[in-house]
Protein backbone atom coordinates (compact mmCIF):
# COMPACT_ATOMS: atom_id res chain seq x y z
CA UNK A 1 0.00 0.00 0.00
CA UNK A 2 1.35 3.44 -0.91
CA UNK A 3 2.38 6.00 1.68
CA UNK A 4 -0.67 8.16 2.43
CA UNK A 5 1.53 11.20 3.00
CA UNK A 6 3.81 12.54 5.72
CA UNK A 7 1.00 14.09 7.81
CA UNK A 8 -1.20 10.97 7.89
CA UNK A 9 -0.25 8.17 10.26
CA UNK A 10 -2.76 5.34 10.54
CA UNK A 11 -2.34 3.37 13.76
CA UNK A 12 -3.71 -0.14 13.99
CA UNK A 13 -5.73 -0.98 17.10
CA UNK A 14 -8.81 -2.80 18.28
CA UNK A 15 -11.99 -0.76 18.05
CA UNK A 16 -15.30 -1.73 19.66
CA UNK A 17 -18.93 -0.95 19.06
CA UNK A 18 -20.59 0.99 21.85
CA UNK A 19 -22.08 -2.19 23.31
CA UNK A 20 -18.62 -3.84 23.34
CA UNK A 21 -20.04 -7.07 21.90
CA UNK A 22 -18.66 -6.42 18.39
CA UNK A 23 -15.00 -5.60 17.74
CA UNK A 24 -12.61 -5.05 14.83
CA UNK A 25 -8.94 -4.41 14.07
CA UNK A 26 -8.72 -1.11 12.24
CA UNK A 27 -6.03 1.36 11.18
CA UNK A 28 -7.24 4.56 12.82
CA UNK A 29 -6.48 8.21 12.08
CA UNK A 30 -7.92 11.14 14.05
CA UNK A 31 -7.67 14.38 12.07
CA UNK A 32 -7.78 17.72 13.87
CA UNK A 33 -8.84 19.87 10.91
CA UNK A 34 -11.08 19.58 7.86
CA UNK A 35 -7.95 19.79 5.70
CA UNK A 36 -6.35 16.77 7.35
CA UNK A 37 -9.66 14.90 7.16
CA UNK A 38 -9.85 15.66 3.43
CA UNK A 39 -6.24 14.57 2.98
CA UNK A 40 -6.92 11.27 4.73
CA UNK A 41 -10.04 10.56 2.65
CA UNK A 42 -8.18 11.46 -0.54
CA UNK A 43 -5.38 9.07 0.43
CA UNK A 44 -7.89 6.24 0.88
CA UNK A 45 -9.39 6.98 -2.53
CA UNK A 46 -5.94 7.10 -4.12
CA UNK A 47 -4.93 3.80 -2.51
CA UNK A 48 -8.25 2.11 -3.22
CA UNK A 49 -8.62 1.23 0.47
CA UNK A 50 -11.97 1.07 2.23
CA UNK A 51 -12.50 3.51 5.09
CA UNK A 52 -15.27 3.89 7.66
CA UNK A 53 -16.25 7.05 9.51
CA UNK A 54 -16.60 7.25 13.29
CA UNK A 55 -17.51 9.95 15.78
CA UNK A 56 -17.79 9.17 19.48
CA UNK A 57 -18.42 5.47 18.74
CA UNK A 58 -21.94 5.48 20.23
CA UNK A 59 -23.36 3.07 17.63
CA UNK A 60 -24.03 -0.18 19.46
CA UNK A 61 -22.55 -2.67 16.98
CA UNK A 62 -20.57 -2.50 13.72
CA UNK A 63 -21.81 0.70 12.06
CA UNK A 64 -18.48 2.44 12.70
CA UNK A 65 -16.15 -0.55 12.42
CA UNK A 66 -14.10 -1.60 9.40
CA UNK A 67 -12.31 -4.83 10.17
CA UNK A 68 -8.97 -5.00 8.37
CA UNK A 69 -9.34 -1.54 6.87
CA UNK A 70 -9.07 2.10 7.79
CA UNK A 71 -11.19 4.10 10.23
CA UNK A 72 -11.39 7.89 10.21
CA UNK A 73 -12.09 9.14 13.73
CA UNK A 74 -13.77 12.54 13.40
CA UNK A 75 -14.10 13.26 17.12
CA UNK A 76 -11.22 15.76 16.87
CA UNK A 77 -13.25 18.06 14.62
CA UNK A 78 -15.14 19.43 17.60
CA UNK A 79 -15.53 23.18 17.22
CA UNK A 80 -18.80 25.08 17.44
CA UNK A 81 -18.07 27.49 14.61
CA UNK A 82 -21.01 29.82 15.13
CA UNK A 83 -23.93 30.05 17.54
CA UNK A 84 -26.80 32.41 16.79
CA UNK A 85 -28.53 32.99 20.12
CA UNK A 86 -31.35 34.94 18.48
CA UNK A 87 -32.33 32.26 15.94
CA UNK A 88 -31.22 29.29 18.01
CA UNK A 89 -28.96 27.79 15.32
CA UNK A 90 -25.48 26.34 15.64
CA UNK A 91 -22.94 25.76 12.86
CA UNK A 92 -20.68 22.95 14.02
CA UNK A 93 -17.96 20.56 13.00
CA UNK A 94 -19.02 16.90 13.03
CA UNK A 95 -17.19 15.95 16.22
CA UNK A 96 -19.13 18.40 18.41
CA UNK A 97 -21.11 16.37 20.91
CA UNK A 98 -24.69 16.77 22.07
CA UNK A 99 -23.19 17.66 25.46
CA UNK A 100 -21.04 20.45 24.03
CA UNK A 101 -24.03 21.81 22.13
CA UNK A 102 -26.49 21.97 25.01
CA UNK A 103 -23.87 23.46 27.34
CA UNK A 104 -23.30 26.26 24.86
CA UNK A 105 -27.00 26.79 24.16
CA UNK A 106 -28.95 26.43 27.40
CA UNK A 107 -27.73 29.61 29.14
CA UNK A 108 -29.38 31.47 26.23
CA UNK A 109 -32.64 29.53 26.57
CA UNK A 110 -32.10 26.93 23.83
CA UNK A 111 -31.96 23.12 23.94
CA UNK A 112 -31.29 20.62 21.11
CA UNK A 113 -34.61 19.67 19.54
CA UNK A 114 -33.67 15.97 19.48
CA UNK A 115 -31.30 14.22 21.88
CA UNK A 116 -30.53 10.52 22.46
CA UNK A 117 -30.00 8.78 25.79
CA UNK A 118 -26.36 9.89 26.02
CA UNK A 119 -24.85 13.32 25.55
CA UNK A 120 -21.63 11.76 24.17
CA UNK A 121 -23.09 11.35 20.65
CA UNK A 122 -21.49 13.61 18.03
CA UNK A 123 -23.58 15.78 15.73
CA UNK A 124 -22.01 14.19 12.65
CA UNK A 125 -23.00 10.77 13.95
CA UNK A 126 -26.45 12.05 14.94
CA UNK A 127 -27.02 13.18 11.35
CA UNK A 128 -25.47 10.11 9.69
CA UNK A 129 -27.70 7.83 11.78
CA UNK A 130 -30.60 10.32 11.94
CA UNK A 131 -31.07 9.71 15.64
CA UNK A 132 -34.38 10.07 17.47
CA UNK A 133 -35.34 11.02 20.98
CA UNK A 134 -38.24 10.72 23.38
CA UNK A 135 -40.22 13.23 21.29
CA UNK A 136 -39.94 11.74 17.79
CA UNK A 137 -43.73 11.48 17.47
CA UNK A 138 -43.95 15.28 17.93
CA UNK A 139 -40.84 16.84 16.35
CA UNK A 140 -39.42 14.08 14.17
CA UNK A 141 -35.86 12.84 13.87
CA UNK A 142 -32.61 14.78 14.26
CA UNK A 143 -32.35 15.36 10.51
CA UNK A 144 -35.56 17.35 10.50
CA UNK A 145 -33.71 20.00 12.53
CA UNK A 146 -30.60 20.10 10.32
CA UNK A 147 -30.67 23.12 8.04
CA UNK A 148 -27.55 22.42 6.00
CA UNK A 149 -24.60 20.04 5.71
CA UNK A 150 -21.24 20.43 4.01
CA UNK A 151 -20.46 17.03 2.52
CA UNK A 152 -17.02 15.86 1.36
CA UNK A 153 -17.29 12.95 -1.07
CA UNK A 154 -14.59 10.36 -1.84
CA UNK A 155 -14.29 12.01 -5.26
CA UNK A 156 -12.99 15.13 -3.50
CA UNK A 157 -16.12 17.24 -4.06
CA UNK A 158 -17.23 19.59 -1.30
CA UNK A 159 -21.00 19.97 -1.66
CA UNK A 160 -23.23 22.38 0.21
CA UNK A 161 -26.45 20.43 0.72
CA UNK A 162 -29.82 21.47 2.05
CA UNK A 163 -33.43 20.84 1.13
CA UNK A 164 -33.04 22.72 -2.16
CA UNK A 165 -29.37 22.41 -3.13
CA UNK A 166 -28.47 18.76 -3.74
CA UNK A 167 -31.70 17.93 -1.94
CA UNK A 168 -31.55 14.26 -2.98
CA UNK A 169 -28.11 13.91 -1.41
CA UNK A 170 -29.17 15.84 1.70
CA UNK A 171 -32.09 13.48 2.33
CA UNK A 172 -29.95 10.40 1.68
CA UNK A 173 -26.76 11.35 3.56
CA UNK A 174 -28.85 12.09 6.68
CA UNK A 175 -29.60 8.57 7.80
CA UNK A 176 -27.21 7.15 5.20
CA UNK A 177 -24.90 5.67 7.91
CA UNK A 178 -21.77 7.33 6.52
CA UNK A 179 -21.85 5.74 3.07
CA UNK A 180 -22.22 8.89 0.94
CA UNK A 181 -19.62 11.27 2.31
CA UNK A 182 -17.97 12.90 5.27
CA UNK A 183 -19.96 15.69 6.94
CA UNK A 184 -17.47 18.53 7.41
CA UNK A 185 -20.00 20.97 8.88
CA UNK A 186 -23.66 21.02 9.76
CA UNK A 187 -26.06 23.72 10.90
CA UNK A 188 -28.69 22.59 13.38
CA UNK A 189 -31.77 24.38 14.68
CA UNK A 190 -32.49 24.19 18.42
CA UNK A 191 -35.72 24.79 20.32
CA UNK A 192 -36.57 27.51 22.82
CA UNK A 193 -36.89 26.59 26.51
CA UNK A 194 -37.97 28.93 29.30
CA UNK A 195 -36.82 26.85 32.25
CA UNK A 196 -33.94 24.53 32.98
CA UNK A 197 -36.48 21.99 34.23
CA UNK A 198 -39.29 19.85 32.87
CA UNK A 199 -42.50 18.78 34.59
CA UNK A 200 -42.44 14.98 34.77
CA UNK A 201 -45.48 12.78 35.30
CA UNK A 202 -45.31 9.03 35.93
CA UNK A 203 -48.05 6.63 34.81
CA UNK A 204 -48.28 2.89 35.44
CA UNK A 205 -49.32 0.48 32.68
CA UNK A 206 -50.67 -2.95 33.61
CA UNK A 207 -49.92 -4.72 30.32
CA UNK A 208 -48.60 -4.11 26.81
CA UNK A 209 -51.88 -2.87 25.37
CA UNK A 210 -52.25 -0.44 28.26
CA UNK A 211 -48.73 0.87 27.59
CA UNK A 212 -49.58 1.48 23.93
CA UNK A 213 -52.90 3.09 24.85
CA UNK A 214 -51.19 5.50 27.24
CA UNK A 215 -48.75 6.57 24.53
CA UNK A 216 -51.69 7.23 22.20
CA UNK A 217 -53.63 9.14 24.82
CA UNK A 218 -50.75 11.47 25.67
CA UNK A 219 -48.89 11.99 22.39
CA UNK A 220 -51.22 14.78 21.26
CA UNK A 221 -50.03 17.25 23.89
CA UNK A 222 -46.95 15.81 25.67
CA UNK A 223 -43.49 17.16 24.87
CA UNK A 224 -41.75 13.86 25.68
CA UNK A 225 -42.93 10.30 26.29
CA UNK A 226 -40.91 7.19 27.12
CA UNK A 227 -42.05 3.83 28.43
CA UNK A 228 -40.26 1.09 30.35
CA UNK A 229 -41.45 -2.54 30.21
CA UNK A 230 -40.85 -5.39 32.61
CA UNK A 231 -39.52 -8.09 30.29
CA UNK A 232 -40.11 -10.84 32.84
CA UNK A 233 -43.82 -10.20 33.41
CA UNK A 234 -46.00 -12.95 31.92
CA UNK A 235 -49.61 -13.86 31.29
CA UNK A 236 -52.09 -11.05 31.87
CA UNK A 237 -49.22 -8.79 32.99
CA UNK A 238 -47.14 -9.27 29.83
CA UNK A 239 -45.68 -5.91 28.83
CA UNK A 240 -46.54 -4.13 32.04
CA UNK A 241 -44.44 -1.10 32.81
CA UNK A 242 -44.14 2.61 33.43
CA UNK A 243 -44.60 5.64 31.21
CA UNK A 244 -42.89 8.94 31.91
CA UNK A 245 -44.29 12.09 30.39
CA UNK A 246 -42.28 15.33 30.45
CA UNK A 247 -43.47 18.79 29.50
CA UNK A 248 -41.72 22.09 29.01
CA UNK A 249 -42.66 24.88 31.36
CA UNK A 250 -44.18 28.13 30.15
CA UNK A 251 -42.43 31.48 30.75
CA UNK A 252 -42.68 32.31 34.45
CA UNK A 253 -44.19 28.97 35.42
CA UNK A 254 -41.04 27.83 37.22
CA UNK A 255 -39.84 30.45 39.75
CA UNK A 256 -36.33 28.99 39.58
CA UNK A 257 -36.51 28.38 35.84
CA UNK A 258 -34.00 30.99 34.72
CA UNK A 259 -31.49 30.04 37.41
CA UNK A 260 -31.79 26.41 36.31
CA UNK A 261 -30.70 27.39 32.78
CA UNK A 262 -27.12 27.52 34.08
CA UNK A 263 -25.20 24.73 32.33
CA UNK A 264 -23.63 23.47 35.56
CA UNK A 265 -27.11 22.77 36.98
CA UNK A 266 -28.10 20.49 34.10
CA UNK A 267 -25.68 17.60 34.51
CA UNK A 268 -27.07 14.27 35.63
CA UNK A 269 -27.28 13.83 39.43
CA UNK A 270 -24.19 12.67 41.30
CA UNK A 271 -26.24 10.21 43.37
CA UNK A 272 -29.03 7.78 42.55
CA UNK A 273 -32.23 8.61 44.47
CA UNK A 274 -30.14 11.36 46.08
CA UNK A 275 -28.39 8.76 48.24
CA UNK A 276 -26.34 6.13 46.38
CA UNK A 277 -23.06 7.40 44.84
CA UNK A 278 -23.02 6.69 41.11
CA UNK A 279 -19.67 4.89 41.31
CA UNK A 280 -21.32 2.20 43.45
CA UNK A 281 -24.02 1.39 40.92
CA UNK A 282 -22.28 -0.57 38.17
CA UNK A 283 -21.10 -3.34 40.56
CA UNK A 284 -24.73 -3.64 41.67
CA UNK A 285 -25.79 -3.96 38.02
CA UNK A 286 -23.04 -6.55 37.46
CA UNK A 287 -24.31 -8.58 40.40
CA UNK A 288 -27.90 -8.45 39.14
CA UNK A 289 -26.87 -9.48 35.60
CA UNK A 290 -24.51 -12.27 36.65
CA UNK A 291 -26.80 -13.70 39.33
CA UNK A 292 -29.94 -13.68 37.21
CA UNK A 293 -31.43 -11.05 39.49
CA UNK A 294 -32.90 -8.82 36.75
CA UNK A 295 -36.36 -10.38 37.32
CA UNK A 296 -36.32 -9.20 40.94
CA UNK A 297 -34.96 -5.79 39.96
CA UNK A 298 -37.76 -5.36 37.42
CA UNK A 299 -40.42 -6.40 39.94
CA UNK A 300 -39.06 -3.88 42.44
CA UNK A 301 -38.92 -1.16 39.79
CA UNK A 302 -42.54 -1.76 38.79
CA UNK A 303 -43.65 -1.68 42.43
CA UNK A 304 -41.78 1.58 42.94
CA UNK A 305 -43.38 2.89 39.74
CA UNK A 306 -46.85 2.18 41.05
CA UNK A 307 -46.06 4.35 44.07
CA UNK A 308 -44.51 7.06 41.88
CA UNK A 309 -47.62 7.14 39.66
CA UNK A 310 -49.77 7.96 42.72
CA UNK A 311 -47.66 11.02 43.51
CA UNK A 312 -48.06 14.43 41.84
CA UNK A 313 -45.79 15.50 38.94
CA UNK A 314 -42.30 16.69 39.84
CA UNK A 315 -39.62 18.91 38.30
CA UNK A 316 -36.48 17.46 36.75
CA UNK A 317 -33.65 19.06 34.75
CA UNK A 318 -33.42 18.44 31.03
CA UNK A 319 -30.11 16.62 31.51
CA UNK A 320 -31.42 14.33 34.22
CA UNK A 321 -34.52 13.41 32.22
CA UNK A 322 -32.81 12.76 28.90
CA UNK A 323 -29.37 11.30 29.54
CA UNK A 324 -30.11 8.12 31.47
CA UNK A 325 -27.16 6.34 29.86
CA UNK A 326 -24.81 8.88 31.45
CA UNK A 327 -26.01 8.36 35.01
CA UNK A 328 -23.52 5.66 35.96
CA UNK A 329 -19.82 5.99 35.08
CA UNK A 330 -18.46 2.79 33.56
CA UNK A 331 -21.83 1.00 33.71
CA UNK A 332 -21.00 -1.12 30.65
CA UNK A 333 -18.35 -2.92 32.68
CA UNK A 334 -21.25 -4.80 34.24
CA UNK A 335 -21.71 -6.63 30.91
CA UNK A 336 -18.11 -7.57 30.16
CA UNK A 337 -16.57 -9.63 28.75
CA UNK A 338 -19.46 -10.34 26.36
CA UNK A 339 -20.89 -6.84 26.16
CA UNK A 340 -24.45 -6.04 25.12
CA UNK A 341 -26.54 -5.61 21.98
CA UNK A 342 -29.83 -3.89 21.35
CA UNK A 343 -32.60 -5.22 19.13
CA UNK A 344 -34.91 -2.31 18.28
CA UNK A 345 -37.80 -3.03 15.91
CA UNK A 346 -39.93 -0.17 14.59
CA UNK A 347 -43.45 -1.45 13.86
CA UNK A 348 -46.44 0.31 12.27
CA UNK A 349 -49.16 1.21 14.76
CA UNK A 350 -51.74 -1.26 13.47
CA UNK A 351 -49.42 -4.25 13.98
CA UNK A 352 -47.51 -3.15 17.08
CA UNK A 353 -49.51 -4.90 19.81
CA UNK A 354 -49.51 -8.22 17.95
CA UNK A 355 -45.83 -8.09 16.97
CA UNK A 356 -44.48 -6.90 20.31
CA UNK A 357 -46.54 -9.47 22.19
CA UNK A 358 -45.08 -12.19 19.94
CA UNK A 359 -41.53 -10.88 20.51
CA UNK A 360 -41.94 -10.77 24.29
CA UNK A 361 -43.36 -14.29 24.37
CA UNK A 362 -40.63 -15.60 22.07
CA UNK A 363 -37.76 -14.13 24.05
CA UNK A 364 -39.23 -15.52 27.29
CA UNK A 365 -39.63 -19.02 25.77
CA UNK A 366 -35.97 -18.95 24.69
CA UNK A 367 -34.85 -17.98 28.18
CA UNK A 368 -33.04 -14.97 26.74
CA UNK A 369 -34.89 -12.06 28.31
CA UNK A 370 -33.69 -8.48 27.76
CA UNK A 371 -32.43 -6.76 30.87
CA UNK A 372 -34.04 -3.53 29.64
CA UNK A 373 -36.98 -2.70 27.35
CA UNK A 374 -37.90 0.84 26.28
CA UNK A 375 -41.05 1.75 24.35
CA UNK A 376 -41.47 4.93 22.25
CA UNK A 377 -43.95 6.45 19.79
CA UNK A 378 -42.79 7.60 16.33
CA UNK A 379 -43.93 9.27 13.13
CA UNK A 380 -42.68 8.98 9.54
CA UNK A 381 -39.91 11.30 8.29
CA UNK A 382 -38.76 12.41 4.78
CA UNK A 383 -35.33 10.74 4.68
CA UNK A 384 -34.46 8.04 2.16
CA UNK A 385 -32.96 5.42 4.48
CA UNK A 386 -35.31 6.15 7.35
CA UNK A 387 -36.03 3.80 10.22
CA UNK A 388 -39.10 5.78 11.24
CA UNK A 389 -42.67 4.56 10.95
CA UNK A 390 -46.05 5.84 12.04
CA UNK A 391 -45.97 3.52 14.99
CA UNK A 392 -43.68 2.43 17.80
CA UNK A 393 -40.23 1.16 18.65
CA UNK A 394 -39.34 -1.35 21.35
CA UNK A 395 -35.67 -1.29 22.33
CA UNK A 396 -34.64 -4.67 23.74
CA UNK A 397 -31.22 -4.68 25.44
CA UNK A 398 -29.52 -8.06 25.84
CA UNK A 399 -26.44 -9.00 27.82
CA UNK A 400 -24.16 -11.11 25.60
CA UNK A 401 -22.62 -14.24 27.08
CA UNK A 402 -20.21 -16.57 25.34
CA UNK A 403 -22.34 -19.65 26.00
CA UNK A 404 -25.49 -18.16 24.47
CA UNK A 405 -24.08 -15.68 21.92
CA UNK A 406 -24.94 -17.72 18.81
CA UNK A 407 -28.39 -18.55 20.17
CA UNK A 408 -29.03 -14.85 20.88
CA UNK A 409 -28.11 -13.86 17.31
CA UNK A 410 -30.41 -16.57 15.93
CA UNK A 411 -33.23 -15.38 18.18
CA UNK A 412 -32.81 -11.79 17.01
CA UNK A 413 -32.79 -12.84 13.34
CA UNK A 414 -35.94 -14.92 13.88
CA UNK A 415 -37.60 -11.96 15.60
CA UNK A 416 -36.48 -9.68 12.78
CA UNK A 417 -38.42 -11.87 10.37
CA UNK A 418 -41.63 -11.26 12.35
CA UNK A 419 -40.96 -7.52 12.23
CA UNK A 420 -40.20 -7.46 8.50
CA UNK A 421 -43.35 -9.44 7.71
CA UNK A 422 -45.34 -6.73 9.51
CA UNK A 423 -43.74 -3.92 7.48
CA UNK A 424 -41.36 -2.93 10.26
CA UNK A 425 -37.97 -1.23 10.08
CA UNK A 426 -34.66 -1.16 11.90
CA UNK A 427 -32.25 1.55 13.07
CA UNK A 428 -28.65 1.10 11.95
CA UNK A 429 -27.09 2.80 14.97
CA UNK A 430 -28.41 -0.13 17.00
CA UNK A 431 -28.57 -3.14 14.66
CA UNK A 432 -26.15 -6.04 15.10
CA UNK A 433 -27.93 -8.91 13.35
CA UNK A 434 -29.61 -8.07 10.03
CA UNK A 435 -28.41 -9.80 6.87
CA UNK A 436 -28.22 -8.38 3.35
CA UNK A 437 -31.63 -9.71 2.30
CA UNK A 438 -33.28 -7.54 4.98
CA UNK A 439 -32.06 -4.23 3.51
CA UNK A 440 -34.48 -4.02 0.55
CA UNK A 441 -37.29 -5.39 2.70
CA UNK A 442 -36.80 -2.58 5.20
CA UNK A 443 -36.66 0.25 2.67
CA UNK A 444 -38.27 -1.06 -0.53
CA UNK A 445 -36.65 -1.66 -3.89
CA UNK A 446 -37.19 1.90 -5.13
CA UNK A 447 -35.50 3.57 -2.14
CA UNK A 448 -32.61 1.10 -2.22
CA UNK A 449 -32.13 1.69 -5.94
CA UNK A 450 -32.03 5.46 -5.45
CA UNK A 451 -29.58 5.12 -2.56
CA UNK A 452 -27.22 2.87 -4.52
CA UNK A 453 -27.41 5.22 -7.51
CA UNK A 454 -26.34 8.12 -5.30
CA UNK A 455 -23.51 6.05 -3.87
CA UNK A 456 -22.33 5.17 -7.38
CA UNK A 457 -22.37 8.89 -8.21
CA UNK A 458 -20.46 10.24 -5.20
CA UNK A 459 -18.39 7.15 -4.30
CA UNK A 460 -17.95 5.20 -7.55
CA UNK A 461 -15.01 3.19 -6.20
CA UNK A 462 -16.87 2.15 -3.03
CA UNK A 463 -14.27 3.69 -0.74
CA UNK A 464 -16.70 4.39 2.11
CA UNK A 465 -17.48 1.08 3.77
CA UNK A 466 -18.08 -0.36 7.21
CA UNK A 467 -18.71 -3.78 8.64
CA UNK A 468 -22.40 -2.84 8.79
CA UNK A 469 -22.44 -1.81 5.13
CA UNK A 470 -20.85 -5.07 4.03
CA UNK A 471 -23.27 -7.04 6.20
CA UNK A 472 -26.16 -5.24 4.50
CA UNK A 473 -24.63 -5.52 1.02
CA UNK A 474 -24.19 -1.75 0.59
CA UNK A 475 -20.59 -1.38 -0.51
CA UNK A 476 -20.29 -0.16 -4.11
CA UNK A 477 -17.56 -1.53 -6.37
CA UNK A 478 -14.96 -2.55 -3.79
CA UNK A 479 -15.70 -6.17 -2.90
CA UNK A 480 -14.62 -8.55 -0.15
CA UNK A 481 -12.69 -7.72 2.98
CA UNK A 482 -10.59 -4.56 2.83
CA UNK A 483 -6.84 -4.86 2.77
CA UNK A 484 -5.05 -4.06 5.97
CA UNK A 485 -3.55 -0.58 6.11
Amino acid sequence: MSDPGPSIRWQEREVRGWGEAVRARCAVYRPDSRESAAEALAGCARDGVAVALRGAGCSYADATLNDGGRLLDLSGLDRILEFDQERGTARCEPGVTIGQLWRRAIPHGWWPAVVPGTMATTLGGAAAMNIHGKNQYAVGTFGEHVERITLLTPRGEVLECDRQRHGDLFHAAIGGFGMLGLILELTVRLKRVHSGRLRVTALAAHDLEHNLALLEAHRGDADYLVGWLDGHARGAALGRGLLHRADQLAPGEDPAGEAMLAAERQDVPSRLFGVVPKAWIWPMVWLAVKSGGIRAVNAAKFAAGLREARRPPYLQTHGAFHFLLDYVPGWKRAFLPGGLIQFQPFVPAAAAARVYRALLERTQREGLVPYLLVLKRHRADPFLMTHSVDGYSLAMDYAVRGATRERLWRLCRDMAELVLEAGGRFYYAKDAVLAADAFPRVHGADAVGRFLALKARVDPAGILQSDLARRLGVTGRVAGSPARA
